[in-house]
């Protein structure tokens, strides 16, 4: 029975979620709010019982904390990410052979190359110097335009001052790191990006990223000295389809976090990285990205799934599943649509990995409960019975804490290994 599978195991909100990894070597080169934290990725590795020559797999990446974490552990790993910038920003937080000498001279050319066009480059004249606003819906909502200026500068003086492309990338990281919402016109919600005035606040561009820039410089330094010899590798893919996947080594642990069923986008939230950082050129991009991810509903999937009736993938969503579906159907099609897509996604996940390389297989999936429409969508239990369906054995489901979002919203780590 998968309710005899629960276990009440509190964690704090300190160890579960981002918030350990603020202070946190490489872990606070880039903030994604929704991700889990270093000490819940170390937690899963115990539970699983991990060792140094097995390897893991995270196929919702992210910002790579798994990756990451499991690189500081000595521990091999993979990675799938279907957003072209959380993968970018997964390969460029783990690689950590750079040489410091040389970045400390192009980091001087940068800022020297800042100081210099500054003087003559502002917002009225961008065009003629050949810097452009990326093309993001009404994108001075998004940035002052003193802020979009000299943030354009430092694109462009990182492209041009940068020695190498590794480099480059580590110095787009850092911009990436303190974009938002240091330096735009957001606040970051409990879901998503809230616009805020920001008109009489002191935002300086080149001292915040200059900070940020001389911390992560500092990391490196300091993971250097450690010869850590590990290796991770992210590929850019989605993790149902798995196009372009070529495992060497068999996977043997999968610690990871879906997305949860509470229609938080990773794409709307990243979409001032997107677009300024030119991984979209165009402004229908990001909601065509977001019809294929597991959470998506916006822009383009918001009306595609309020059109007809999406079924069930697998028979055994049938029951459980297709229950709570119909019961949401009652009230709104669209959000009824929206949980069984995520429910069938989370299944072929799952089944997708079958076609992986693997040996002795041990899974660990942060999840979290959700109310849609007054109905309680209990993901931890539903996701449970996909592993048995699956034939996997569950081994436990551990409610780890309340969400701040509601009574008996629990997120939990769901524990099965394939029979």
């Amino acid at each position: 029975m998968v309710l005899e599978a629960i276990r009440y195991n509190d964690i704090s909100v300190q160890k579960a979620t981002f918030k350990a990894g603020l202070a946190a070597h490489v872990h606070r080169w880039f903030r994604l709010t929704p991700s889990f934290g270093p000490d819940l990725v170390r937690e899963m590795l115990g539970e699983l019982s991990c060792s140094k020559n097995e390897v893991v797999l995270d196929p919702f990446s992210g910002a790579s904390t798994t990756l990451i974490e499991c690189n500081l552990e000595g521990i091999d790993s993979y990675g799938f990410e279907i957003n072209p910038f959380l993968y970018w920003v997964g390969k460029t937080s783990s690689n950590w052979n750079l040489d410091i000498e040389i970045i400390n001279k192009d980091k001087a050319r940068i800022l020297k190359q800042f100081q210099e066009q500054k003087k003559f480059i502002k917002f009225d004249n961008l065009e003629a110097n050949e810097l452009f606003i990326p093309p993001i819906h009404n994108p001075l909502r998004w940035w002052r335009k003193d802020v979009i200026t000299d943030l354009l500068i430092l694109k462009r003086a990182i492209h041009e001052c940068s020695s190498s492309n590794e480099n480059r990338d580590f110095f787009l990281l850092s911009l990436a790191g303190v974009l938002v919402p240091d330096l735009t016109n957001v606040t970051l919600g409990k879901l998503q990006l809230h616009f805020i005035e920001r008109d009489k606040d002191n935002i300086n561009v080149i001292g915040t990223y200059t900070n940020h820039l001389d911390l992560m410089i500092s990391d490196v330094e300091d993971i250097q000295a450690l010869n850590l010899s590990s290796e991770s590798t992210i590929f850019n893919t989605n993790s149902v389809t798995l196009e372009g996947v070529k495992l060497n080594k068999p996977i043997n642990c999968v610690i990871t976090s879906p997305p949860y069923p509470n229609r938080y986008s990773y794409v709307w939230n990243t979409r001032p990285h997107l677009y300024f950082l030119d991984f979209f050129t165009t402004p229908k991009e990001a909601s065509s990205l977001d019809k294929e991810t597991i959470g998506g509903t916006w822009g383009t999937a918001t009306s595609i799934l309020g059109k007809g009736i999406v079924e069930p993938s697998f028979g055994f969503l049938e029951n459980d599943v297709w229950d709570v579906v119909e019961d949401i159907r009652v009230d709104d099609n669209l959000m009824a649509n929206y949980v069984m897509k995520y429910f069938n996604l989370l299944a072929e996940q799952i089944h997708a990995m079958e076609k992986l390389p693997q040996n002795n297989l041990r899974c660990a999936y942060v999840v979290g409960n959700s109310r849609i429409k007054g109905r309680y969508v209990e993901t931890d239990t539903l996701l449970g019975n996909i592993f048995k369906s699956l034939d996997y054995n569950l081994k436990s489901i551990d409610r780890i804490r309340k969400r701040n979002s509601g009574k008996d919203l629990f997120e939990s780590i769901v524990y099965a290994e394939k029979n």
